[in-house]
C-alpha cells in the first residue's frame, strides 16, 4: 500500500476503534483512583500503547509467515479480516448498549494488573493485522505507531474525563468504537474486491 491519504484515515480509524478498550479502563481508572499521579499515568498509557503497537505487528507476521505456505488463506484473509471486525464491532455495540452503569467495577492499577489489561485489550488489534497484510513492513509498522499514538492519548483522555465526569460516557464510546470496527471491516474487504 502506498502512503496516501487512505493509508491514514485507515490507520487514524483503526486507532480510535482499537482505543476504546484503553479509553474505558483509564475511564474507570481516573474514576476510582484520581490520586494517581501524571507519571503514572503516562506510564500506563504507554505500556496500553506498545501492546497496541505490537499486537498489530504479531498479526501482519502470521499472515504473512501463514500465507507463504498455504495460499489458499491468503485469498481468505479480505473474508477473515470483515468476518472478525464485524464480529469485535458488534459485540462493542451490544456490550455498549447493555451495559449497566453499575457494571464498571473498580480497576487494579499496579503494574501487574496494567500488564493483563493492556494484553486483553490488545487481543483485538491482532485482527489488524490480515487487515494491513497488504502492507509493506515499514507501512504495517507506520500504522501500528500511529494506533500506538491514539491509544497512549485515549488512555490519558479517559483518564482526565473519568477523574471529572465518570462512567457516563462510557457506554456511548463502546458503541462508537464498534460502529469504527464494522465501517473497517466492510472497507478493508471492498478494498480487497476492487
Amino acid at each position: 500500500m502506498i502512503w496516501s491519504w487512505a493509508f491514514f484515515l485507515n490507520s487514524i480509524l483503526f486507532g480510535f476503534g482499537l482505543a476504546v478498550d484503553a479509553f474505558l479502563i483509564s475511564l474507570s481508572n481516573g474514576l476510582n483512583a484520581p490520586e494517581i499521579k501524571r507519571g503514572k499515568i503516562s506510564a500506563m498509557a504507554g505500556v496500553f500503547a506498545l501492546f497496541q503497537l505490537i499486537a498489530p505487528m504479531i498479526g501482519w507476521i502470521c499472515v504473512h509467515t501463514v500465507a507463504r505456505h498455504f495460499y489458499l488463506f491468503e485469498e481468505c484473509v479480505s473474508w477473515l479480516a470483515l468476518t472478525v471486525l464485524c464480529y469485535i464491532g458488534i459485540k462493542m455495540i451490544v456490550d455498549g448498549l447493555c451495559r449497566k452503569k453499575t457494571e464498571i467495577k473498580k480497576p487494579e492499577t499496579g503494574i501487574a494488573a496494567v500488564f493483563i489489561q493492556a494484553v486483553i485489550t490488545s487481543l483485538d488489534a491482532l485482527s489488524v493485522g490480515f487487515a494491513i497484510s497488504e502492507y509493506a513492513f515499514l507501512t504495517a509498522l507506520a500504522g501500528s505507531a500511529i494506533i500506538a499514538l491514539i491509544t497512549f492519548g485515549s488512555f490519558i483522555g479517559g483518564f482526565c474525563l473519568g477523574k471529572r465526569y465518570g462512567v457516563k460516557l462510557a457506554n456511548k464510546a463502546s458503541v462508537i468504537g464498534g460502529i469504527i470496527f464494522i465501517f473497517i471491516g466492510i472497507e478493508v474487504f471492498v478494498s480487497s474486491l476492487i
